[in-house]
């Protein structure tokens, strides 16, 4: 709706003041819950809560002054021109987030504290200040509606909800994910991170919640700081504000990743700076991530683990290539399942015992037996292995003994078996349970005599050679049921190993993940940024039926699909785990396909309100007290999102 220009400024300087006192009202609910909670603290002597709630209660008078003089409608200048309003709009809200972040992670440390230790009559008032937070953050998008409609000369009250769509909530009205709600299988890695911020209060607020998480976290107040930290000391990770005086975050960021010694180093930036320019800009220039403020703690940790495990492994790769390891024989193990296993491989590697590795199909078993092979005084000497369920029964005779010239038709020349190729080195029988009943006696014969003679000779052959056998089937059940010799059983294997599916060692889905695109991506020749978190979470939750081999498959084929220099996402997944991903319960993030912060808040609200509608029984009221919004804001989600009860 066009309404004419003194129409459109009255409306304008209205809607302006309706801004203000609704941004008014948590403001002064903060202050009043923190100078509540500081007066009790005190009373109680919980000296421990009394910093952090001066803090916030500061905060809060800060921010209450902020709305007072930058929304008086009789001071702003309704005549600027669309590019002047929309500086003051940026400006504005950058202002504004600047203090709300710290209030809102000051009060969540408070918050988390309270839980665990208590006292537990603190924790209704920090949830009040914590909701209030929350509630400033969803009317803070709306500074943005008033300057596009006051340009475009529109009626600011039709449509501030829409004009504020680009980052309205940003994942905020949904309360802190519980990390217990969605479980994660891979242990933290800790790093060592610098957090590079002009704003003491934020500095302070960062490195505490990061310290929390167990990293060791240096700060610098400004860029010129930060570089001259790092002439001198090396980080895993830095974490920066863009808005700075004197050398801004862009600048600081330029640098790094023109530095040959800083380039690979990742760089998370964390700003109240909402303008879509400077994301799109921080990327191009290198930036691992761009977090909004105030950030949800889980988000950050997640992303934090996801640069650390990239960084990790990127580091092992190369440290593999030095050592010149062949690539089939390189194994990833974080489990410790996997760690107990390595620890046997080094120990039988020594032993000239024959040994049997069971497991199902997929996990690795023929790595391991060429581990062994490598790690022994053979590892010089062939090491052979054969597929046994492959080879035809009336043709594995010929092909383990050989056969002289004219032993059958067809045998023109004279060919020695596979125990005579591995002869001094290693020979491994893969799926041994699909061997023939026929065959296994001879077989027999070559584990306890070490010799046997070709087809169409009398004469013996002696063998020298290890077997390493393998098999995804019970073995002894299937010698209860008669399919395969008990006495061969008994001579295959002096040590057994048993290698656990993907499934049942979940701690080494991302390592393995992350190795494989490392390899995959330079066998493919192509630059790809990595995973998005969401991704790695699905590939922690998915059951992986094929294990490795199914994993090394579908990186294989996201890493093709991929586009040069873009981050690997649900959306390049195979139409399988698709399948199943939509198949299950929707209680993940959904996938983080494109900086388009609308579409990425809409995929989370939609996914979070479905998840609290069932954990409750379409209960709206209820739901709505578990996402941390009122019955009202639910019902206009529901409208909105169109999600049915």
């Amino acid at each position: 709706m066009t309404l004419p220009e003194h129409e459109t400024d009255r409306s304008y300087r209205a809607s302006l003041a309706n801004l203000r006192n609704e941004l008014q009202i948590p403001v002064n609910a903060v202050i009043e819950y923190s100078g509540m909670l500081l007066e009790d603290a005190k009373k109680q002597g919980r000296v421990n809560f009394i910093p952090d709630l001066l803090k916030i209660h500061a905060l809060g008078k800060k921010l209450l002054l902020l709305v007072d003089d930058s929304l008086d409608e009789t001071k702003i200048d309704t005549a600027g021109t669309g590019k002047e309003l929309e500086d003051f709009s940026v400006n504005l809200r950058h202002e504004l987030r600047t203090p709300l972040n710290a209030i809102i992670g000051y009060s969540e440390m408070l918050l988390e504290d309270a839980r665990e230790h208590g006292p537990k009559e603190f924790i209704p008032d920090l949830e009040q200040i914590l909701s209030a937070g929350r509630l400033f953050l969803t009317f803070i998008e709306d500074v943005a509606g008033f300057t596009k409609t006051r340009h475009k000369g529109e009626d600011p009250a039709a449509d501030s909800s829409e004009a504020s769509a680009m980052v309205r909530i940003a994942l905020n009205d949904i309360p802190p994910l519980e990390e217990e709600s969605r479980p994660s299988f891979v242990t933290t890695k800790r790093g060592c991170l610098l957090v590079v911020d002009d704003n003491e209060t934020n500095r302070d607020l960062i490195c505490r919640q990061l310290e929390r998480q167990g990293h060791t976290v240096t700060a610098a107040e400004n860029g010129q700081q930060a570089l001259e930290i790092m002439r001198t000391r090396a980080f895993d990770m830095v974490l920066l504000d863009i808005m700075m005086p004197e050398m801004s975050g862009y600048r600081v960021l330029q640098r790094l990743k023109s530095s040959d010694i800083h380039r690979d180093v990742p760089v998370i930036v964390i700003s109240a700076l909402d303008d879509m320019d400077s994301v799109v800009r921080c990327i191009q220039m290198g930036a691992d991530d761009y977090l909004l403020k105030p950030f949800n703690p889980v988000l950050l940790k997640a992303r934090i683990r996801m640069c650390l495990e990239n960084k990790r492994l990127r580091e092992l790769s190369e440290a593999l290539e030095l050592r010149n390891l062949k690539e089939e024989v390189q194994l990833i193990a974080e489990s410790r399942a996997m760690q107990q296993v390595l620890e046997t491989v080094r120990t039988v590697s020594r032993s000239p015992v024959n040994v049997l590795i069971h497991g199902e199909s997929g996990t690795g078993k023929e790595v391991i037996a060429r581990m062994i092979h490598h790690g022994s005084d053979r590892k010089d000497r062939p090491f052979v292995a054969v597929n046994c369920a492959s080879v035809p029964e009336n043709l594995m005779e010929s092909e383990f003994f050989g056969y002289e010239k004219g032993a059958f038709t067809g045998a023109i020349t004279s060919r020695g078996g596979r125990f005579e190729e591995a002869d001094g080195g290693t020979l491994f029988l893969d799926e041994i349970g699909d061997m023939p009943l026929a065959m296994q006696p001879k077989f027999l014969r070559v584990i306890q005599e070490g010799e046997g003679s070709r087809l169409g000779s009398n004469k013996l052959v002696r063998y020298d050679l290890r077997i390493i056998s393998a098999s995804n089937k019970d073995l002894r059940s299937e010698v209860e049921k008669g399919r395969f010799r008990e006495d061969l059983f008994y001579r295959i294997f002096s040590v057994e190993i048993y290698i656990p599916p993907l499934r049942e060692r979940r701690e080494d889905i991302m390592p393995l993940t992350l190795f494989f695109m490392n390899r995959v991506s330079g066998r493919f020749k192509k630059k790809v940024k990595g995973f998005s978190p969401e991704l790695l979470n699905f590939f922690e939750e998915y059951p992986w039926p094929g294990n490795v081999r199914q994993l090394l498959h579908e990186v294989e084929h996201m890493v093709a699909l991929t586009p040069e220099g873009e981050r690997i996402s649900l959306k390049h997944s195979s139409s399988e785990l698709q399948k199943w991903r939509n198949a299950a319960p929707s209680t993940r993030i959904p996938n983080d396909t494109s900086l388009s912060l609308p579409q990425r808040v809409e995929e989370v609200e939609i996914a979070c309100i479905r998840d609290a509608l069932v954990k409750t029984s379409g209960n709206k009221l209820q739901a709505s007290k578990l996402l941390g919004i009122t019955r009202q804001g639910l019902d206009k989600k529901l409208k909105r999102y169109k999600v049915q009860k």
